[in-house]
């Protein structure tokens, strides 16, 4: 099976998937009694809100033409690395991630399959930040306790971490569970990455070799994203075509 018919299976898989859950969907809300039901409306319109304000906050630094800071963050054995490093001799692609946070897992082996097809051409990294739900202490982003039913279901119950050495474990636990080859650097507990890249949990930056910003995400959309690595790729090959 070629990688198009194999495609065409995934997409034939998941589509009849994505529709059972959402029939799935629309039956409990009929169940639900009318008090149910706007609490969920209720439950669904905060969401919502707070997901569009981390996005907006996530794109208020780093922005297209900015130059990246210069970072000291730590590989999974510990050691000290300058985020700059992502960037040297060709174009970085950066996502901020935490195995508590469901849009990571989502999105984890999208960016796998990024990491691999753009390998000769873009440096892929995970930055590990901050845990977005933890089960001891408020969320960074709530300001309270946010457990979810998702990582209920994934059995995932993280603690923040208190010490650098818990933060790694956390980053192992993630590249484990999806099988990911691709370079994690860890944040230091000051969390200086997830500050100077927004606050936000999710957030995809596409750099430059000269270390400004080619563009954005405030969360991290993998196909969006694939398609700016495509022109950002052939801006880097331009100058060289025409010597």
């Amino acid at each position: 099976m070629d990688r198009q018919e194999k495609v065409i299976a995934v997409a034939q898989t998941v589509t009849p998937i994505r529709r059972l859950r959402g029939q799935a969907r629309r039956l409990l809300r009929q169940l639900l009694s009318p008090l149910e039901r706007a609490k969920t409306d209720e439950w669904s319109q905060w969401y919502q809100g707070v997901y569009r304000r981390l996005g907006e906050r996530g794109l208020q630094c780093n922005k297209p033409g900015e130059c990246m800071p210069e970072l000291i963050l730590h590989d999974v054995e510990g050691n000290e690395q300058r985020l700059g490093r992502c960037w040297e001799g060709k174009p970085a692609l950066l996502v901020t991630m935490s195995l508590s946070c469901g849009r990571t897992r989502r999105y984890a082996r999208e960016l796998e399959r990024l990491a691999g097809r753009f390998k000769d051409a873009v440096n892929i990294a995970i930055i590990y930040v901050i845990e977005a739900h933890p089960v001891d202490v408020p969320s960074p982003y709530t300001e309270e306790i946010w457990l979810t039913p998702l990582n209920d279901i994934a059995g995932i119950r993280c603690q923040q971490p208190q010490t650098l050495e818990e933060r790694i474990a956390l980053a192992r636990q993630l590249s484990r569970r999806f099988h990911l080859t691709t370079p994690m650097l860890i944040d230091a507990l000051d969390n200086r990455a997830w500050h100077a890249f927004g606050s936000a949990p999710n957030v995809a930056i596409l750099v430059q070799p000269d270390g400004r910003v080619f563009a954005k995400q405030g969360w991290f959309d993998p196909e969006e994203m694939e398609g700016k690595i495509k022109l950002l790729i052939a801006d880097v090959e331009r100058p060289m075509k025409l010597h």
